[in-house]
């Protein structure tokens, strides 16, 4: 049966919160365990006992039969008494909750009889006429008895919230106990214990989670909290891992927290892609404005090369000062061509980054430096529209963008439906989790 979720005018949450089906669903399941164990002693005992082991190991076999006999009892034991203080805890919590539960359902219908009353008396003639009834308001008697009802139904929900923690940690003491007998447990058991206590990591993961969400949001606008938000992401999804594996937490959780480390790692990839794409089309653009300056530049030259060129290669009649001077003046045009190529190609190296709309910013997801990168790319393809590699660069570019548009909007929706399900869904979304716990290992 479902808990109430709306616990005012006594409380802001459910002061006795706890499931005793599922309680009793472990009863048993450790009521089968106690018996396999019970039938699996008595076979090894029998197997220990037998007269008809002979051979070389006999003697050995038969004392490890009845040495992992013993064991086996040591277990059943355990199991047939933490059995019994789960039980009991079910049937008390069952009758805690009922307590509760009528203390809120009085308590509610006082409330709204208080109500009604304050609003009939805010209704009751004139002012003057308010005045003069004044004592009599006050003496209202169903006024009265509706605040008595509400004071009596908190008292006895202090006394069942009173009870509930003194009942839990009397039975938590006796598992405890029973637990803490001859049996040596490994060393994964004591982890499994250990995160079960752990009430922390819980509160931690909570806090830890809604941080990411925050500061993810903040990421739109100040990208470098990315870092923040991934961190705080792979930190919850460390702790999930942690409580899912020694069975205090759902798989499922694990498997939200790695699709949203999925998710992120694509954006970051996509977003590496982009400024490795940008880089590539600035020097291929830089190559492509030295040739065209340097050819312009050749051009606007090419008849005074040609007569230096002409003169260089004169011989007759021509001086060995005039030839080389005419060698000269060609040398040194051609060094000016090639270096008006390498000035453009330097102005295309070091421009400014275009700026971006509130648009094109949108479009990666807040990211401006993103998006300028973007824009850059797609600036070089349409200067020169000729170029195969920039606009395959530019395609690469705008495709990568749209993996972190993406990325983001799955990643958005993911933690949107994981922390607004149980409004949703009455608590059945949760329920839905649980059913996806198993630890690892052993579940004995």
């Amino acid at each position: 049966m479902a808990r109430p979720k709306d616990w005012q005018p006594l409380r802001e949450s459910d002061p006795v919160p706890g499931n005793p089906a599922e309680i009793r669903e472990q009863v048993k399941h450790m009521k089968k365990i106690a018996a396999y164990l019970h039938t699996q002693a008595a076979a090894l005992t029998a197997m220990a006992d037998a007269d008809n082991l002979t051979g070389k190991y006999a003697d050995e076999l038969s004392e490890k039969a009845r040495g992992l006999g013993r064991k086996l009892d040591l277990a059943e034991d355990r199991y047939r008494e933490v059995k019994g203080h789960l039980s009991n805890w079910a049937d008390e919590l069952e009758d805690l909750q009922k307590t509760a539960d009528r203390a809120l359902t009085d308590a509610q219908d006082a409330q709204r009889r208080i109500g009604s009353r304050s609003t009939s008396e805010e209704q009751d003639g004139p002012e003057g006429a308010k005045s003069s009834q004044k004592d009599e308001v006050e003496q209202d008697p169903l006024l009265e008895q509706a605040k008595e009802d509400l004071a009596e139904a908190r008292k006895r929900l202090n006394s069942a919230e009173s009870a509930y923690h003194e009942r839990s940690g009397h039975f938590a003491s006796k598992i405890r106990s029973s637990i803490d007998d001859d049996m040596k447990d490994s060393w994964w058991n004591d982890v499994k214990a250990w995160v079960a206590d752990a009430d922390w990591l819980d509160s931690f993961a909570e806090g830890a989670s809604w941080a990411a969400t925050a500061v993810g949001a903040l990421a739109i606008v100040f990208p470098a909290l990315g870092v923040i938000a991934l961190v705080l992401t792979v930190a919850v999804a460390a702790i999930h891992i942690g409580q899912a594996a020694t069975g205090n937490g759902s798989w499922f959780d694990v498997l939200m927290d790695l699709g949203a480390l999925k998710l992120a790692r694509n954006g970051i990839k996509a977003a590496k892609a982009i400024k490795a794409l940008q880089n590539s089309s600035r020097k291929t653009a830089a190559g492509l404005a030295k040739e065209k300056s340097t050819a312009q530049a050749a051009r606007s030259n090419a008849k005074a090369r040609s007569k230096a060129g002409k003169s260089e290669r004169k011989k007759g009649g021509t001086s060995r000062k005039t030839r080389e001077n005419a060698r000269a003046r060609r040398l040194r045009m051609e060094g000016e061509n090639r270096a008006a190529g390498k000035r453009s190609a330097e102005v295309v190296r070091n421009s400014e980054l275009p700026q971006v709309t509130v648009k094109e910013s949108a479009g990666t997801v807040g990211d401006k430096a993103l998006a300028r990168q973007v824009k850059d790319v797609v600036r070089w393809r349409d200067t020169y529209p000729g170029n195969a590699e920039l606009a395959s660069n530019a395609n690469q570019a705008l495709r990568h963008q749209k993996v972190v548009q993406g990325s983001w909007g799955a990643s958005t929706i993911l933690d949107a439906g994981d922390k607004g399900g149980d409004a949703l869904t009455s608590d059945g979304y949760s329920r839905s989790k649980d059913r996806m716990t198993a630890p690892i290992g052993p579940q004995w």
